[in-house]
């Protein structure tokens, strides 16, 4: 039985839109939610996919604290969310292991999924 378990993460980060023509062109900032989806099959030892605490760290230590902050036309020349998703999966993708997917909310309304 393959089970998913996901993280839920919350940062903050300043962005401007250089191709857009339209108010988010001007730098702004969000609130953004991130959420990673890792699939596997429980451990018979201790019945764990992973360990969210192991995924938590894992997910701060090699995108977030880049990010969480920060300017991200600093990391990317368009963060659109399209792109800074992409950006999270490149990072996250070596790191995590059963990465399934991950959902990237700049506000509560709208999100880019990215899957693997």
């Amino acid at each position: 039985m393959k089970m998913r378990l996901k993280v839920d993460f919350h940062f903050s980060s300043a962005h401007a839109l250089p191709f857009y023509e339209g108010v988010c062109k001007r730098m702004h900032g969000h609130n953004y939610r991130l959420q990673v989806t890792v699939e596997g099959k429980p451990n018979p030892n201790d019945g764990m996919i992973r360990d969210f605490e192991d995924i938590k760290q894992r997910v701060w230590a090699s995108a977030l604290t880049a990010a969480d902050h920060h300017c991200l036309n600093d990391l990317m020349e368009n963060p659109t969310a399209e792109n800074v998703a992409a950006w999270f999966w490149e990072k996250l993708k070596p790191n995590i292991e059963g990465l399934q997917a991950i959902a990237l909310w700049e506000n509560p309304d709208y999100c880019v999924t990215v899957e693997g």
